[in-house]
């Protein structure tokens, strides 16, 4: 999985937001206003990351169960392909 390219973070107050520019900005006018555990994930995705290591940091990270990380991953990774964030492959 790969962002397309033309998506942007930004921090904004305690806010992170991804937009679009250039000219995916054209085609799709979208923000996508995440907190700082998205944010993470995103950054994540960004290294080429994987879900399940994506998990696997978190649950260490945060102390939760990896089971727990890995079904919320996977929904913010469902959601984002709902928006159309990631390239065909």
């Amino acid at each position: 999985m790969r962002i397309k390219k033309g998506f942007m973070k930004r921090k904004i107050g305690d806010k992170y937001l991804v937009v679009t520019t250039g000219e995916l900005s054209r085609r799709e006018n979208m923000f996508i206003e995440m907190n700082e555990t998205s944010s993470e994930i995103w950054d994540m995705i960004s290294k080429g990351y994987e879900a399940q290591r994506i998990a696997e940091s978190l649950s260490k990270k945060y102390g939760i169960e990896r089971d727990k990380a890995r079904s919320d991953v996977d929904k913010l990774i469902a959601s984002m392909k709902e928006a159309g964030v990631f390239e065909d492959e």
